[in-house]
């Protein structure tokens, strides 16, 4: 069976990202407004399942599809042990704590997704939203043998 090439769907999605940042901003790192925020410069925390299903059809497929596409191309942490994408936080910005499944998208497939098609020139900053800080073994847990986000992503 051959290797299914991901590049034009990796494609697809990274211009539908754009495009929906183009349209509305806020989607990205705007803490309570936003569907994905960049939580340290390797990260963004996106939440689940509405990323994936905005995504899907920002990029006209389907959210398995997204989500295929993000784990074979190594730009989704995806927790081998437990078989998932997600996990339980608890998030806090603005003095407030906030209970979410989350993922975590590799801070490249978004930042070069606004350089290459939303015309940005530099990488979006790391937001204010932070997890819990008695969350950062179960994070550590989750990515397993991967880096795990830095001290700068817990409160």
């Amino acid at each position: 069976m051959p290797l299914k090439d991901y590049q034009d769907a990796l494609t697809r999605l990274q211009k539908g990202l754009a495009s929906g940042f183009h349209q509305s901003p806020q989607v990205i790192n705007v803490p309570g407004q936003s569907l994905v925020c960049k939580v340290d410069p390797n990260y963004y925390l996106a939440l689940e399942p509405i990323f994936t299903e905005i995504l899907a059809r920002w990029a006209v497929s389907f959210p398995q599809g997204v989500l295929e596409t993000l784990v074979h191309t190594g730009n989704l942490v995806f927790c081998k042990p437990i078989g998932t994408h997600t996990i339980p936080l608890t998030l806090s910005w603005d003095g407030k704590d906030f209970e979410v499944q989350a993922a975590f998208l590799l801070a490249d497939f978004v930042d070069r997704a606004l350089k290459l098609y939303a015309g940005l020139a530099e990488p979006l900053p790391v937001s204010a939203l932070r997890i819990r800080a008695d969350e950062r073994k179960a994070v550590e847990a989750f990515f397993g043998d991967k880096t795990p986000p830095a001290s700068v992503a817990y409160l």
